[in-house]
């Protein structure tokens, strides 16, 4: 198995791709860039083989070759982690839309293909769902599909995107469950007041709820917030909130930060605009707060994000202009935020302490505890590897730096 570390600027820019986080590791996957040649932009799938790891205690990139039944390269595909696996389900790739389901064992890197049981039901192809895990089920909401006349029907609308000819495909507000134990795909009954249909929305879930903001609908971007109970499998919404509320958007992300809060952030306004604002909701006062403070770095959509063990949520790639122009190529990112909603714990606090003052504590690193010294002699070999490669690279006079990384406190 290839396993390299490498550093921010090494990771291709991307938009569309997917990410979980495991462990103290932000697993990303998948997506497409532009690629140049003879001065033409080219839009590709990135290598379906390639996995990267960020290690968010440290701070660095681990690159990893994969195997096993590989999906094909695709964009819009939805992930949830469930025990040490990676579910990916459905997205776009060069054949169009597919409704396939794969799993990637993050401790052996191999895929495996998860077929239904036989007798099963198959959902329609479709990207840009929504996703979450909840008692051995994997559930799937909305996005842009194929007609589903052919495929799970018994609940659910379909609007089909008559903008395009032949009206191939639309939007839905479907509920798809996949059944880890029996294999049997479900489209259920819910009750309530059931979300309009969409693509490109977001979720979080906490607890038994699931929470649910924005996404396209035809042609509105939204700024409805609804909420499932999942015991009941029962609809509330559009919810009320106090305070100011976010304009509708989509490709945007939402994560939940503590048992009661969600941090919404990005995504693609109504006329079009990428946005960079962040928004925290309270789930408990059904309250919406705008952080202002955070509008310091470029905008993003179509971007991935996770919470770290230490409560930060990390944002990672996406589209930073206007990914429909056909007037410029869409400009794909790797630049890294770490957006800091809470204060560092007084132990990651001392760490760093110890490491920025390294020239004075480094003879004591091996008096502490192993897990302490280890993280202080790991930091050490990061960051002696970067500066070694920036030296190289001023000999070389190489260029620009592609990639960044920005902390939002």
């Amino acid at each position: 198995m290839d396993v390299r570390r490498t550093r921010q600027k090494d990771v291709p820019p991307r938009t569309g791709h997917v990410c979980v986080c495991f462990d103290k590791y932000m697993v990303v996957w998948g997506g497409y860039a532009n690629i140049s040649y003879h001065h033409y932009h080219h839009e590709m799938y990135l290598p379906p083989t390639d996995v990267w790891l960020y290690d968010t205690d440290i701070g660095y990139w681990i690159s990893t070759k994969t195997s096993g039944q590989c999906p094909p390269g695709t964009s819009g595909a939805s992930a949830c982690l469930f025990d040490h696996y990676m579910y990916l389900f459905a997205g776009h790739t060069e054949v169009g839309n597919v409704n396939t389901l794969h799993r990637l064992d993050l401790r052996t890197r191999e895929w495996e293909l998860v077929e239904p049981a036989s007798g099963s039901g198959l959902p329609s192809p479709r990207d840009k769902c929504t996703c979450w895990v909840h008692q051995n089920k994997l559930y799937f909401f909305g996005g842009f599909c194929m007609p589903i006349y052919k495929y799970l029907k018994e609940n659910g609308e379909f609007h089909a995107d008559r903008s395009t000819a032949g009206h191939e495909r639309g939007w839905n507000n479907q509920l798809l469950l996949f059944d880890l134990e029996t294999k049997m795909w479900n489209n259920p009954r819910c009750k309530g007041q059931i979300p309009s249909s969409r693509a490109a929305h977001a979720a979080a879930k906490i607890g038994n709820q699931v929470y649910m903001f924005g996404g396209r609908h035809i042609a509105e971007r939204l700024n409805d917030l609804h909420r499932l109970d999942l015991d009941t499998l029962t609809w509330t919404g559009p919810l009320v909130a106090t305070g100011s509320m976010p304009p509708g958007r989509s490709w945007h992300t939402f994560t939940q930060v503590s048992d009661r809060q969600i941090f919404l952030y990005g995504g693609f306004d109504q006329k079009d605009n990428p946005l960079n604002d962040a928004w925290i909701l309270d789930i408990v006062d059904l309250t919406w707060t705008k952080l202002d403070h955070y509008q310091k770095c470029k905008a993003h959509l179509w971007h991935t994000a996770c919470r770290t063990r230490d409560g930060e949520v990390v944002v990672f790639g996406g589209c930073t202009n206007n990914i429909l122009s056909p007037e410029e190529p869409t400009n794909h990112t790797n630049e890294m935020l770490t957006f800091l909603l809470n204060p560092l714990s007084l132990l990651r606090l001392s760490l760093h302490t110890v490491y920025k003052y390294k020239s004075r504590t480094r003879a004591d690193w091996e008096f502490l505890p192993q897990s302490l010294s280890a993280w202080l002699k790991s930091k050490n070999e990061v960051m002696l590897l970067d500066e070694q490669e920036e030296e190289k690279e001023e000999v070389r006079d190489t260029g620009q730096l592609v990639g960044s990384t920005c902390i939002v406190a």
